[in-house]
Parts: C-alpha cells; structure tokens; sequence
C-alpha cells in the first residue's frame, strides 16, 4: 500500500461529528491492519471504520451482493434478471432488471481486498474519501469542487445497491457523488443505525488536493443571508451597476 501521508487538518475546520473514512481498493493482501471476518454489509464498512481501527475485508467477509460490484465475482441470474427484486423492489422484473446496466462495478479480478480507515488512523493514500456531514457541512464542500475551476456537482444513484454509487461511482468516473441518508433501501432494510438527512460525500483521490486547499478558503464559510430579500436584491443591484459602470469606461 502506498502510505504517503495527506495532510487533511484543513477538514478540521468543519468539527464533523463523524470522522471521515478513507477507502481503498486492493489487488493484495493489506499489511498492518486487521481483517474484519463476516461484519457489517458494505454500506455500513463507513460507518463501522468510523468507530473502529483501520480494517480490510475480502470476498468471504461480504454479507449482501457487494463482491460482483466489486469485481469478484460474476452477478447471481435471480439478481440480473430482475425476479430477485421485482414485484418487490420494481414493480416488474424488468425494471429491476434494467438496474443492473447502470450499477458501477469494478473489472473482474481487479480487486481482492478493500481497506476502511479514519482519517487520522489511515495508513494508506485512499482512493476514496467518504464524510458524513451536516446540510451546512456539505454545502461548503459541495461549494468546494468548483470554487477554483467552475465545476458543477451532481449526484448519482439508485434505491438499492446504496454502497456501489458510495464507493466504486466515485473511483471509475472521477467524480464526486453524494446522497442523504434514509434513501437507500437496503440500508433502511438491514436497520443501519444512521439518522436520516445527512449527507454522504464520496470524494476520489485525485479531487481531494483540490478540495482541501479550497476549503482553506474563509470566503468558503462566509455566510450569504440578508437582512431581507430588498436589501439583497438592492445591494446586488448595485453591485452590477458599479461593474457595469466601470466596463463602460475605455
């Protein structure tokens, strides 16, 4: 594993009640910290590494049907046909079915073991970063994707499979994704001890440079609430007018 330490205290601004937890993807056998036999389904590894030391599982330790995400092994045909949540989780097999084209899965074989840690216990560079935060907490990081290049955020998901657009979304594509807690039907299913509304933000490695020198910014934090919505649109007025004023001038 490549431990090549990150400096994240610029997180520490945000007072997270939960710490964020880092993610990694491994071909081999991690070394240094402990394997977690049959425990919590993926979706809730964020949540347990949350309170817990650095851990790794691997295909024997899963409980739901996260190892064909992860590229372990081939789909069950009751799940890709659809009949395993039709009627039930569709209204037909078909549209279950159909849900299986779009669920983010990892190539075949390309990984054998993935690795959960807390920030401040992460003895790998994660290749993605999940926090939980507040709704204020998230606009601020939501803010931070394109505060310096204009980028847009999005989100991506489905109803079931909560743990494939958590994890694996954010390391095939690139980008940022996030959802609310109490969607996700599978985590309602297995009773996951998390309150509802609070957002779960998956940050891939290669953005995470980026966000952190943002959110140094205090201008991030600012708060934009008016007295009242005249003084707003009166002092924004203004505000255009002035630059109106000084692009006229040659």
């Amino acid at each position: 594993m490549n431990s090549t330490p990150r400096d994240y205290s610029a997180l520490d601004r945000f007072n997270f009640e939960r710490k964020p937890v880092g993610v990694k993807f491994l071909a081999t056998r991690p070394e240094g910290i402990e394997r977690i036999k049959k425990g919590p389904a993926l979706c809730e590894m964020f949540l347990e590494a949350q309170t817990s030391k650095p851990f790794y599982v691997q295909q024997e330790d899963f409980v739901c049907v996260e190892p064909f995400m992860l590229g372990m092994t081939d789909p069950a045909p009751p799940l890709v046909s659809g009949m395993g949540g039709g009627g039930i989780l569709y209204k037909e097999a078909r549209g279950n079915s159909r849900l299986y084209q779009f669920i983010p899965r990892m190539l075949k074989g390309s990984v054998n073991f993935v690795a959960f840690a807390t920030i401040d216990q992460l003895p790998f560079d994660p290749d993605v970063l999940v926090i939980t935060a507040s709704v204020s907490q998230a606009k601020v990081l939501l803010r931070s994707i394109g505060y310096t290049t204009g980028d847009i955020w999005s989100c991506k998901g489905t109803p079931v499979m909560a743990c494939s657009w958590m994890y694996i979304y954010p390391f095939i594509s690139g980008k940022v994704n996030f959802t609310v807690t109490g969607l996700s039907l599978g985590m309602e299913a297995i009773n996951t001890q998390i309150p509802e509304g609070l957002f779960i933000i998956s940050i891939p490695w290669h953005l995470l440079p980026t966000i952190i020198e943002n959110v140094q910014d205090d201008n991030l934090f600012r708060s934009f609430r008016s007295p009242s919505r005249e003084e707003h649109f009166g002092n924004f007025s203004k505000h255009l007018e002035e630059l109106s004023r000084q692009m006229a001038e040659r």
